[in-house]
């Protein structure tokens, strides 16, 4: 591969170019290197964007020396990574990564890496997760440089690593996660030895921080369609590692846990189909994988939600009233999400009644077309209830407008009049604390 014969790169050469130029007069040598090349030869005869991508570059030089060739031309460098030989840089308003060869080891009861620099491009190669990523293309000139093969394991839609998959499974276990991502992502089959490998290291995952673990997990929940990397985590036994709340379930009910995990619909509701069998656990599995409180009130809500739906809270009934409750946890967004999550379930579990989610989605679509599902407030506001009830402030104002509320949930909108006469019905019949105005 050269810049002549590979259109993509020239995007790329404005920007890189006179960084290669720099490098070269200083006397060092300097490489595209990893996503970037991988995802040039993905896009050969096609347009580049270097903006939505990491560029990645790797060079003979040392992070003092990348600096000091740097500065006459980025906008702005930062250092963070300077331990481990990278240095980051803004050159005409792209972000680039530039980062020393590596002759890495790893600390086995650790995934930290113990950073060596070298000078043998090869070697820093071996060090890479996979084939795919272990290329690079030599700047200027545009020379490859594959010495395992990852173009053309590209090409026939094939995963494997650069050195044994035991080696490097051992060195980074949270390349196993990474593995169920590229597999759906780039259509690639794991190689036999790297699925063996992973069935037989999947519980050195428990050494990786589990937001690592949680960020790939998302991440994979992501691709668009990564039914095949949920597959691979099931099989190595790697998805309990992720979720222990699913070590104990059949091998049936993993596979349902897969389907709802890939089935259609936005990252949360592929996140709540994952846990809809140990829903019970759901709150205690995303803590585990320190999840984002709203990340986490979604997952439960859009679970709940489906548990509504499909009648499991309700003795098997459903109507208008039901879709207004579960509205009133999160308005026509979460109604949306919870219809794809109900859809999802009744398509691939046996045991789930379909018509109830048919029934739901009609029930939706009759409730969406005459309310609006995000304004669920009383039709009286705290003034006017005391007003009405003739009371002063107190618990008796927030006990009638959640009986509004409640009203409003099972009855459809309420008009003032109405809201007046059902208050004061209410007001009569219930006892209530000394809040009378005198």
């Amino acid at each position: 591969m050269s810049v002549s014969d590979q259109p993509a790169l020239d995007s790329l050469a404005r920007i890189v170019g006179p960084v290669a130029e720099r490098f070269t007069e200083a006397g060092y040598r300097i490489f595209l290197v990893g996503g970037v090349v991988r995802d040039l030869a993905l896009s050969i005869g096609r347009p580049f964007d270097p903006a939505g991508n990491d560029v990645d570059l790797t060079t003979d030089a040392t992070p003092t020396e990348i600096k000091r060739i740097l500065s006459p031309l980025a906008e702005a460098i930062w250092d963070q990574g300077e331990r481990f030989g990278t240095i980051g840089a803004m050159v005409d308003g792209q972000e680039l990564e530039i980062t020393t060869h590596r002759a890495e080891a790893y600390d086995a009861e650790s995934r930290k890496p113990v950073v060596t620099f070298g000078h043998d491009l090869h070697e820093d190669l071996s060090r890479r997760d996979f084939t795919i990523n272990a290329a690079a293309i030599e700047l200027p000139g545009g020379e490859l440089h594959d010495p395992y093969h990852g173009m053309i394991d590209l090409r026939v839609g094939v995963l494997r690593t650069p050195l044994s998959p035991e080696i490097s499974f051992t060195d980074d276990p949270l390349r196993m996660m990474r593995a169920a991502r590229f597999i759906p992502r780039f259509g690639l089959a794991p190689s036999p030895e790297l699925t063996e490998a992973a069935i037989e290291l999947a519980d050195r995952l428990a050494i990786v921080s589990v937001e690592r673990v949680a960020d790939e997990l998302e991440r994979l929940i992501r691709v668009d369609e990564p039914r095949a990397g949920f597959e691979f985590l099931a099989r190595t036994g790697l998805l309990p590692q992720v979720v222990p709340a699913l070590a104990g379930v059949a091998a049936s009910d993993i596979d349902l846990a897969v389907r709802l995990a890939s089935a259609p619909g936005g990252p949360a509701v592929r996140r709540a189909g994952l846990l809809w069998l140990v829903r019970s656990d759901a709150a205690a599995s995303l803590s585990r994988l320190r999840f984002s409180r709203a990340d986490t009130t979604e997952t439960i809500r859009l679970l709940d939600g489906a548990a509504v739906g499909l009648g499991s809270t309700t003795g098997g009934t459903i109507d208008h009233a039901t879709v207004r409750r579960i509205a009133d946890r999160g308005g026509a967004a979460l109604v949306a999400g919870v219809a794809d999550l109900v859809d999802n379930i009744a398509s691939a579990d046996p045991e789930v009644d379909r018509d109830t989610a048919r029934r739901l989605r009609l029930l939706i679509d009759e409730v969406g077309a005459d309310e609006d599902l995000d304004d669920l407030v009383p039709a009286l506001s705290s003034h006017e209830v005391m007003d009405v009830l003739a009371i002063a402030p107190g618990p008796a104002v927030g006990q009638a407008l959640a009986y509004l509320r409640n009203q409003r949930i099972e009855r459809g909108p309420l008009g003032r009049g109405e809201a007046v006469e059902l208050v004061l019905r209410w007001w009569r019949q219930e006892p209530h604390g000394d809040d009378s105005l005198p």
